[in-house]
C-alpha cells in the first residue's frame, strides 16, 4: 500500500509503512487555546485521521526560559565546535550504540499476548463509545484507524523495551498518547 504527498511542488509516493513528521503553523499564526487541534490548524479531518499523535508546541514568551534556551543553543554551538576537534561528545551513548540499538529494536517482532488483545478491543470500543456521544474533543471521529494506530504504538513501545511481548501496559500507554 502506498500514500501520495504532493506539498510545495514535491510530489512524492511512500510506502503506507513510512513514517511522517509534520508541522502546521496554527491559521492565525498564534495558536488560540480557546480552539481545539482542528479549529486552529487548517488540516481536512480525513487527512488527520491519517496520523497517530499530535503534539502541539507552544512558542510562550517567558524571560527566564528564554534566557535558558539561548544560553544553551550557544553552549551547544560552541561545544559542538570544540567536540569536532577533541572527537568527544559527552553523549551518555555513543553514536554506534545508538545504531546497535535502533537495529536490534527495529528488527524485533514482538508478539501480542492475549491480555494487550483483550485491552485492544476494550480501549477501542471506549474510544468509540466516547466519539458517538460526543464526550471528547478529537479532531477527527474515531475510526479503526485509531485502532490501527494503537496497535503500532503498542509494539513501537514493546520495542522500545526491548520486549518480545507487547503486554496491556503498553496498550494503556498507546491509548494514552493517542487521548
Amino acid at each position: 500500500q502506498t500514500i501520495s504527498i504532493a506539498k510545495a511542488g514535491i510530489q512524492a509516493t511512500l510506502n503506507a509503512r513510512t513514517s511522517i513528521l509534520a508541522a502546521a503553523n496554527p491559521r492565525d499564526g498564534r495558536y488560540d487555546r480557546s480552539k481545539s487541534l482542528k479549529g486552529n490548524v487548517d488540516i481536512s479531518p480525513p487527512i488527520m485521521s491519517r496520523f497517530d499523535l499530535f503534539f502541539v508546541i507552544l512558542d510562550e514568551c517567558d524571560e527566564i526560559a528564554d534566557y535558558n534556551i539561548a544560553r544553551h543553543i550557544i553552549q551547544v554551538h560552541q561545544k559542538g565546535a570544540r567536540e569536532e576537534e577533541e572527537g568527544d561528545s559527552g553523549a551518555e551513548f555513543s553514536k554506534e550504540e545508538m545504531q546497535r540499538y535502533i537495529r536490534y529494536a527495529r528488527n524485533l517482532k514482538p508478539k501480542m499476548t492475549e491480555e494487550a488483545k483483550r485491552k485492544l478491543v476494550e480501549h477501542y470500543r471506549e474510544l468509540r463509545e466516547n466519539d458517538c456521544q460526543g464526550a471528547q474533543r478529537a479532531a477527527y471521529r474515531i475510526t479503526v484507524r485509531q485502532l490501527e494506530s494503537m496497535i503500532r504504538l503498542s509494539e513501537a513501545l514493546a520495542k522500545l523495551h526491548c520486549d518480545e511481548e507487547v503486554s496491556g501496559k503498553y496498550v494503556d500507554e498507546a491509548k494514552r498518547l493517542l487521548k
